[in-house]
């Protein structure tokens, strides 16, 4: 039987220094993908040059809790 991956639960957006991707860009993905779980853990501001600014914490607030069939957990690193 084949395992089909379901979760992402690290991932970085953007807000931290080395990633390339949006939030929106990433529940895209993982929607396509058929992928059900995506947690967002952008590093915390104490990570000099590389930690997201405490707004963007903040503001994840913003985003729904499933979106396009993906639930979406917010975290820090």
């Amino acid at each position: 039987m084949k395992s089909k991956i379901t979760t992402e639960v690290h991932t970085h957006t953007i807000a931290s220094s080395h990633a390339y991707s949006t939030i929106h860009e990433m529940i895209t993905e993982c929607a396509r993908k058929g992928i059900e779980l995506l947690a967002i853990t952008d590093h915390g501001p104490a990570l000099n040059n590389d930690g997201a600014h405490y707004w963007h914490f903040y503001n994840l607030k913003s985003i729904p809790r499933r979106v396009n069939g993906v639930y979406v957990i917010r975290g820090a690193e």
